[in-house]
């Protein structure tokens, strides 16, 4: 899974998941985790100043915990990307 975290001096940043038809505020200081290799996902631009941290769990964790990695979500033969 992943953690995506961001602060800054901004408002009304929206993360959208349009696989999962989902959408969340996305403010200053809010923590979002989840499988970015499962779920297509993006944040709009928004004013002001943002920085936003990710953090990706490496495939040696997985094989480490003896938890299987999910692999990369696919649609027609085709990798979905993030947006």
């Amino acid at each position: 899974f992943d953690i995506l975290i961001t602060v800054g001096n901004y408002s009304n940043a929206r993360m959208s998941m349009p696989s999962l038809q989902l959408e969340f505020r996305y403010d200053s200081g809010c923590m979002i985790t989840f499988s970015g290799r499962i779920v297509r996902h993006g944040v709009d631009g928004v004013e002001g100043d943002q920085i936003a941290c990710t953090w990706y769990m490496r495939d040696s964790v997985h094989i480490y915990a003896g938890v299987p990695s999910c692999g990369w979500a696919m649609v027609e033969g085709h990798i979905l990307t993030t947006v």
